[in-house]
C-alpha cells in the first residue's frame, strides 16, 4: 500500500531505545481536522459499505483511479482509526478463536461465595474434571455461572531466532472439552470443592449475554443455588463472544467517504494546511 500521505508530515529525529542513534521519521501527532468539517457538510460525502475482500487500497482505486488517497478512509472514520479495516468473513473466525481460546464451564452451583477465608472457586485456581481434564481458572463470572478456564499451554508466538517453535503438550490446546453432568473439582483448607458441570464450550463459542426482543441486555436473578444458568427465560436471545466480533465488524463495514467529485479539492485543502503547521 501506498505511504504517500506521510510524505505531508513534518520529520522529527526519534530515538528507538536508549542506545540507538536517533532516525528521521515523521511527526505523527501532526493531524488536521479539515475532514473534520468535511462531515458537516453533506455535498462532500457519500457514506458507504464495504464489501468483502475490498482493502483501503484497493477502495481508494476503486473509487478515485489512484491508491494513493485510501488515508482518507481512517481520517474521515474514528472507529476505523480505533479498531482497523474490518476483516474478511474467512479471517474472521480465526481472529475470535486467538481472542477468546480458552474453554467455558457453565455451572448452576454456588462459585460466588467468599466467606472471608477462601472464596469458592478462585481466579488463578488449578481445577480438574472426573474426566480427568485439568485446567486453570482465569476468569469468574458468578453472574452467568461461568468459570473460564485455560486446559493447556499456548505455544509462544514464533520469532526470528525460532520461527518454527512449538510446544507439544499431547493434546490440541483447549480443544479438548469438559464433559456435562461430571463434577469439576479442587481441595483447598476447607476440603473438596465441587460444582457440577451443566454446559461447556470453546470460550468463542460460550454465551457471552442474553438479549431481550428488543437487545436489552437481560439478568438472571441470582438468589439461593442450584441456580438455572443453563435454562435461561425462553424470550431471550444468547449472545455470544463469536456473535459479538461478527456484529462490530460488520458494523465497521460503514463507513463515510469523500464523494469522488470532491476528493481533489479535499486532498489539496489538506495539504495546504498541513504544509501551513510548525
Amino acid at each position: 500500500m501506498s505511504t504517500s500521505y506521510f510524505n505531508n508530515f513534518d520529520n522529527v529525529l526519534y530515538r528507538f531505545g536508549d542506545n540507538e542513534s536517533p532516525v528521521v521519521m515523521p511527526k505523527l501527532t501532526q493531524y488536521v481536522a479539515i475532514l473534520e468539517d468535511t462531515l458537516e457538510n453533506a455535498a462532500f460525502y457519500n457514506l458507504y459499505n464495504i464489501i468483502a475482500g475490498e482493502r483501503p487500497d484497493t477502495l481508494s482505486y476503486k473509487l478515485y483511479g489512484t491508491t494513493e488517497h485510501y488515508w482518507t478512509f481512517f481520517l474521515l472514520n474514528e472507529h476505523l482509526r480505533e479498531s482497523g479495516w474490518p476483516l474478511p468473513a474467512y479471517d474472521l473466525l480465526d481472529e475470535t478463536k486467538g481472542k477468546y481460546p480458552y474453554r467455558t464451564v457453565t455451572t448452576n452451583d454456588d462459585i460466588s461465595t467468599n466467606n472471608g477465608s477462601f472464596e469458592l472457586f478462585p481466579v488463578g485456581q488449578k481445577v480438574t474434571s472426573s474426566n480427568r481434564l485439568q485446567g486453570t481458572i482465569i476468569r469468574k463470572i458468578p453472574e452467568m455461572g461461568q468459570l473460564i478456564i485455560d486446559t493447556g499451554i499456548i505455544p509462544p508466538a514464533p520469532t526470528e531466532e525460532n520461527p518454527e517453535v512449538y510446544i507439544n503438550t499431547g493434546t490440541t490446546p483447549n480443544t479438548q472439552g469438559y464433559v456435562v453432568g461430571k463434577q469439576l473439582t479442587y481441595v483447598n483448607e476447607d476440603g473438596t470443592q465441587s460444582a457440577t458441570i451443566v454446559k461447556e464450550s470453546e470460550q468463542y463459542n460460550s454465551v457471552h449475554h442474553y438479549e431481550d426482543a428488543d437487545g436489552v441486555w437481560q439478568d438472571f436473578t441470582l438468589g439461593g443455588y442450584p441456580q438455572s444458568f443453563n435454562s435461561p427465560n425462553v424470550s431471550w436471545k444468547p449472545v455470544t463472544y463469536r456473535d459479538r466480533v461478527e456484529l462490530k465488524n460488520d458494523d465497521m463495514k460503514q463507513i463515510i467517504i469523500v464523494k469522488p467529485s470532491q476528493i481533489n479539492s479535499i486532498v489539496s485543502e489538506f495539504k495546504k494546511l498541513m504544509n501551513q503547521r510548525l
